[in-house]
């Protein structure tokens, strides 16, 4: 008989089940495991089948993975290359799709890397260096390694030497990667992956970069994107930081610290980064918007009109100038100028929109009794409100 649909989200939760269920079977059986690879992938298999017959590809290759990445992590052969490549070698078979070799050749890389095998990790990786930046940042992790390895061998300090092959390989491996700018967390690694220093590698080479080479701004944008991307704001903040420095006049990295100040709450520091933008871009629409929208947030009802007069002064759109208007009134908790404003967008700014049926609900939830359902509506609105604008104004979001 079909198996009975459910969401998405309630099918996750199954699934990260039977993943802690094989992950505590895997930890209790891991020597039995060893001496009969096929038979245990059977049973995974079976469990897998049984449990989820609809499973899509992905969710059930994701499986196969974190399944063998648990026995990598608990076996005694996990520093066996031979036991390893064994090992991989059956996962890929259990696997739906054809690209399951990629992934474990790349794990297979950065294992060689934490037994110490660099130049073997780089032979793994090397045809794998356009799929995602945190190759070549591997790679160049593993030339440093070498290079450290034959300074010391004679005993000399390394900052006495002329810098060797290696080292001088471990910064064209850094250039690549500004070359090919591949993606950023492209790759997926299984989700018990939690012993191979991916991202340490990756952030420990992206600091020497940025001393290496100084005016290299893509490296730097390099770091930013993945920062964003893993919500890391320790290093976000100390890339802007360097930015901010070097590139004080660049919108690309203002834009990105104005947003970093918004997120971790800091009023002033935002309104710092406003005032540079305007000082550096005197002519360009987009600093006065973020002044603007800092008003609202800050419901500085001077800074609003100050910041309002020079954007209609550089002739912003009359409809983003009216959504900001409500926008302000609604946050600074002004009910009868909240809804005239609103009905002048009913008749002028966004007619037959569907976007007003969102503003409309938020701007009664806005003026709830309820405080959780006032706060919601004002974030929702506050943040939807901006992409809306920015996409009118044509500013970029990176």
């Amino acid at each position: 008989m079909e198996e009975e649909w459910q969401p998405d989200a309630v099918l996750d939760i199954r699934i990260a089940q039977v993943r802690k269920e094989l992950s505590e079977y895997v930890e209790k059986n891991a020597d039995k495991i060893d001496v009969n690879l096929p038979v245990f992938y059977g049973h995974v298999l079976s469990i897998i089948e049984n449990s989820f017959p609809g499973i899509s590809d992905v969710a059930h290759d994701r499986l196969i993975d974190d399944v063998t990445m648990k026995l990598l992590d608990v076996s005694k052969h996990s520093g066996d290359i031979e036991y390893i490549e064994r090992l991989f070698s059956h996962a890929v078979r259990m696997r739906r799709r054809q690209t399951g070799r990629m992934i474990f050749d790349v794990i297979l890389g950065f294992k060689l890397i934490d037994l110490g095998k660099y130049a073997q990790a780089i032979e793994v990786l090397s045809k794998y260096r356009t799929i995602d930046a945190i190759i070549c940042t591997a790679m160049s992790y593993c030339y440093y390694a070498l290079s450290d390895e034959h300074l010391s061998e004679d005993g000399v300090p390394a900052h006495n030497r002329r810098p060797s092959e290696k080292a001088l390989a471990a910064r064209e491996q850094m250039i690549e990667l500004v070359r090919l700018r591949s993606p950023v967390n492209r790759l997926k690694f299984p989700h018990v992956l939690q012993g191979l220093k991916i991202n340490k590698i990756f952030w420990f080479m992206i600091r020497l970069a940025v001393d290496w080479f100084p005016t290299e701004i893509e490296i730097l944008k390099i770091g930013l994107e993945k920062a964003r991307k893993d919500n890391n704001r320790d290093m976000r903040g100390e890339l802007l930081k360097i930015a901010s420095e070097r590139y004080f006049n660049d919108m690309f990295f203002l834009r990105d610290l104005y947003h970093y100040k918004i997120e971790m709450r800091d009023a002033s520091g935002a309104t710092a980064v406003v005032r540079q933008m305007m000082q550096q871009h005197p002519d360009e629409l987009e600093p006065i918007y973020y002044g603007m929208q800092l008003s609202i947030i800050s419901s500085q009802n001077s800074a609003y009109s100050s910041f309002r007069k020079m954007a209609a002064g550089k002739k912003m759109p009359s409809n983003v100038l009216l959504l900001l208007d409500f926008e302000f009134e609604l946050v600074a908790g002004h009910k009868t100028e909240t809804y005239a404003c609103l009905e002048e967008i009913r008749n002028r700014a966004l007619p037959k929109s569907h976007y007003l049926i969102l503003i409309e609900y938020v701007t009664e939830d806005a003026f709830s009794d309820v405080e959780k359902r006032v706060k919601s509506a004002k974030k929702a609105l506050l943040d939807s409100l901006d992409l809306y604008c920015t996409k009118i104004l044509k500013m970029k979001t990176d």
